[in-house]
């Protein structure tokens, strides 16, 4: 008990002192709360910003978009760039037109369940075109790797969370017509390098299917805390109570 009493100041004095600006700071201090929206309720001006919430499961420290719309919490990725967080559509074959590739800061999540919508691309940049049938790609969720090729595997992706306090807690699997799809996972869960092709194919979460251009939610990643997440920048404690 001493030792959970201790975690739970810990985290408080780094979301008070680190998570919020000057004028959200009250906010950290007074209102661990468990949505991005009830923390608004609390302190209606608070700004877009870094902060901890707490739910019947989950210490979690995130990001708070659109505080004076409608609050959405989000994940800061610490590596960003061309070969990090991505996912592409490999131009070729029966998709001809240049490579579409979405590249992502900061990934939407649900903090009761650690779910990510993959379809939120309010945190990503797109570039390249190309024909799908008769459709044009111009983005991709979170977690693709998609050719339409023939056999081989053009399409590539990557998530990397190294950095944060989260790891991956889902697969990801194979899916289209004659699909190749392999999804190498680091020891820790944080690292998946993604190669997926077909005729068309892909590799990407459960369930997915033509997995371009999204539009909607679609919760079907699924992260988990790690070891020493209380001690990240954003931390994530697991308080093991089984409740969502």
């Amino acid at each position: 008990m001493r030792n959970s009493l201790a975690i739970f100041t810990t985290l408080v004095a780094v979301g008070a002192a680190t998570a919020a600006p000057a004028a959200a700071q009250p906010v950290g201090a007074r209102g661990l709360l468990d949505s991005c929206a009830a923390l608004r309720a609390v302190l209606p001006g608070a700004p877009d910003g870094n902060y901890i919430l707490a739910g019947n499961r989950y210490l979690l420290g995130v990001y708070c978009h659109d505080m004076a719309g409608t609050p959405r919490e989000y994940l800061n990725l610490s590596n960003t760039g061309a070969s990090a967080n991505f996912s592409q559509y490999t131009a070729g074959g029966a998709a001809p037109g240049t490579n579409v590739r979405s590249s992502f800061t900061k990934l939407r999540v649900n903090p009761k369940t650690l779910e990510v919508d993959i379809n939120d691309l309010t945190f990503a940049a797109s570039s390249g075109s190309l024909t799908h049938g008769s459709e044009t790609v111009r983005s991709l969720p979170y977690g693709v790797g998609m050719a339409c090729a023939g056999n081989g595997t053009s399409g590539i992706g990557n998530v990397d969370l190294r950095g944060t306090a989260f790891a991956l807690n889902s697969g990801f699997q194979p899916g289209g017509f004659q699909p190749f799809g392999t999804a190498t996972v680091s020891p820790d869960g944080q690292v998946a390098a993604l190669s997926g092709g077909g005729y068309c194919g892909w590799i990407a979460g459960p369930g997915a299917y033509n997995p371009f251009n999204p539009t909607g939610a679609n919760y079907s990643l699924k992260l988990k805390c790690t070891w020493d997440g209380v001690f990240r920048p954003q931390p994530c404690l697991d308080l093991g109570l089984g409740l969502s």
